[in-house]
């Protein structure tokens, strides 16, 4: 059994399994070379067989998969349901909505704890935001073990899958994105605002690094994610800060995050979407649209000063950018 993607993979636990007619796993181990995953079979059952897969992507985002073949005749297979099973994009829908949430958590937490410190930078407040900033490092802290659960959700719950995810690129994202969060907590009772910046941005270009990737420019669509990230969570954070504490220097402030995180925003969606059917015609496409529309409100109500519209739409913003996160670009 060979199967081939069209970017290099890595077997999540198993990786594939072949169930013959009377429901025996009949593949042997799985063996990954690039973009090829093999398995060889042991069977002289005639009938249908199911194929189930699950792999990691280079960009650490689950796949998974099932599908049937016949050997002689069409047969029953106690695993049928396995290739019926509802899927969007590569993953389960309770899969899907747990990376959805998983990543809102994160984001949350990253926009408060560093976005109200920049904003406390920016317009000379050096304090007044503790509760905000520590209420940030909780979430961050708290979203590590919700993508643990969605990744297992969306590949299967089994021990050999679970180590496997602990074990892939994903699990070494998620232990230094842990610890980032913990030597962020760790520097909250010193008060000290460019330490935590820092380590801000490194827990950004962690969150770049399991991006989905810019084909034909390695490394180039991580970056942006990275840029993209640290001025959405300055803007969005510096927001919150700003209705606890107005301060008129905010509107210099606002205008440089919202700006770099708009045209960051417009580089990813031109190099992960076919326009313009994909728009319409795709998950992906359908939930970037949501997004342009709802950033067009929250430019609208940046220019006029409505900063609590401002806001309103900034979460729902970060609620289609976690969405489109979690599902596969359509180029």
């Amino acid at each position: 059994m060979t199967l081939i993607f069209t970017e290099p993979v890595t077997p999540a636990g198993v990786g594939i399994r072949v169930f013959s007619p009377s429901g025996r796993q009949v593949a042997g181990a799985t063996s990954a070379k690039g973009s090829v995953l093999s398995a060889a079979l042991v069977s002289g059952e005639l009938g249908t067989y199911i194929v189930s897969w699950q792999v990691f992507a280079a960009d650490t985002h689950p796949s998974r998969g099932a599908f049937g073949f016949m050997v002689g005749h069409p047969s029953a297979n106690p695993y049928s349901a396995l290739a019926g099973a509802p899927e969007i994009g590569t993953a389960t829908p309770l899969g899907l909505a747990l990376q959805a949430v998983a990543r809102w958590v994160h984001f949350a937490g990253f926009a408060l704890a560093f976005g109200a410190v920049a904003y406390g930078v920016s317009t000379k407040r050096n304090q007044g935001f503790n509760r905000v900033v520590g209420t940030g490092v909780v979430l961050l802290v708290a979203a590590e073990p919700l993508a643990l659960l969605s990744q297992l959700a969306s590949l299967s719950f089994d021990g050999d899958t679970a180590i496997a995810v602990l074990g892939s690129s994903f699990g070494r994202l998620l232990g230094l994105r842990l610890g980032a969060a913990l030597l962020a907590w760790t520097l909250l009772a010193t008060a000290r605002s460019w330490p935590l910046l820092a380590i801000g941005g490194v827990i950004a270009l962690l969150d770049g690094a399991s991006a989905h990737a810019i084909p034909g420019l390695p490394g180039a669509g991580q970056l942006l994610v990275a840029i993209h990230v640290s001025a959405m969570g300055m803007w969005v954070g510096g927001l919150v800060a700003y209705v606890i504490a107005p301060d008129p220097r905010f509107a210099r402030y606002a205008a440089a995050t919202l700006g770099m995180a708009v045209g960051s925003g417009l580089l990813l969606a031109l190099a992960h979407t076919a326009f313009p059917a994909a728009l319409v015609t795709t998950d992906y496409g359908r939930a970037l649209l949501l997004k342009v529309v709802v950033v067009a409100v929250a430019l609208v109500a940046a220019v006029i000063r409505r900063r609590r519209l401002e806001l309103v739409a900034a979460i729902f913003i970060v609620a289609a950018a976690t969405l489109l996160a979690a599902l596969p670009p359509s180029r």
